[in-house]
């Protein structure tokens, strides 16, 4: 199969033309891509409440002479991203291991009450100001949470440029509110003694590390530990210590999904997507 009959492809090239109904039948096949062979066009239509005629609109949009070519399509893809994850991990994927068994170990470290105490409060004072810092890869992990919670339409300012504006920032946060500090070691100074400074001044503090026991934590409301590649590296295989990072950053941006102004972060998250694309 050409990359350039490659079904997901297609589907990413047309994404800004596709209709509500068409994106619930993408979903669907997303969600059933290694039984669509055995999905009849009818079944498909039924499952999604649409017409044939939606189908087929879908099927001409993306390129595909009729509904036999496109299921066609779809298997041989199927196919095809089986033979090369064979040809170049083997059976098993060694990557795919570690992902996953960095996934378990964070899912068993994270204290998911806590996350999900944490979401009520800025649920509940989602005026306040969140200021979010670390230093390194650290610091490229509060920049992601940032740019994603800002997204959602919560106030949330990064300060990563040096050591002083993350110090200076500290000293003057107020009660009302939250510093969400990254330091996987635990004992980043200017991180630390952000958190001292803000503590002294009874702002929220949050801390992501991968220390169970540090001094860092000792100024924290909320302590989230997570698990760096770093703790079980492997002589193969390096993964970066953002995977984890990040892995955690999506968890409260999933959990805000859930809460109880969903639909708030939900619309604000679609009126930045419409202005990002339209200059893209």
């Amino acid at each position: 199969m050409l990359i350039n009959d490659n079904f997901w492809l297609r589907v990413s090239k047309e994404q800004n033309n596709f209709t509500k109904k068409e994106k619930n039948i993408i979903n669907y096949i997303n969600k059933n891509s290694q039984k669509m062979d055995s999905i009849t066009i009818s079944a498909l239509a039924k499952d999604n409440a649409v017409g044939y005629s939606v189908v087929y609109n879908l099927i001409k949009k993306l390129g595909f002479k009729g509904y036999r070519e496109f299921i066609i399509s779809l298997a041989a893809q199927e196919t095809t991203f089986k033979a090369l994850n064979r040809e170049f991990f083997g059976d098993r994927s060694v990557l795919k291991d570690h992902y996953k068994k960095l996934i378990d170990l964070n899912d068993s470290t994270i204290n998911y009450c806590d996350l999900q105490e944490f979401i009520n409060w800025l649920d509940d004072n989602s005026k306040a100001c969140l200021y979010i810092a670390g230093v390194g890869n650290s610091g490229l992990g509060a920049e992601d949470l940032a740019n994603k919670l800002y997204r959602f339409g919560l106030r949330s300012i990064c300060l990563n440029k040096d050591d002083d504006s993350i110090l200076m920032h500290a000293s003057l946060i107020k009660a009302e509110d939250v510093l969400i500090l990254f330091s996987l070691s635990g004992k980043t100074a200017a991180i630390v003694e952000a958190a001292r400074l803000a503590k002294r001044n009874n702002a929220k503090i949050i801390v992501v590390t991968s220390q169970d026991k540090s001094e860092i934590s000792t100024y924290a409301d909320w302590t989230f530990n997570i698990v760096s590649s770093g703790l079980y590296e492997a002589q193969e295989i390096f993964i970066s210590p953002l995977f984890a990072i990040t892995y955690f950053n999506d968890l409260i941006t999933t959990y805000l999904l859930k809460s109880k102004n969903r639909d708030l972060y939900l619309e604000n998250r679609i009126k930045t997507n419409k202005v990002i694309k339209k200059f893209n």
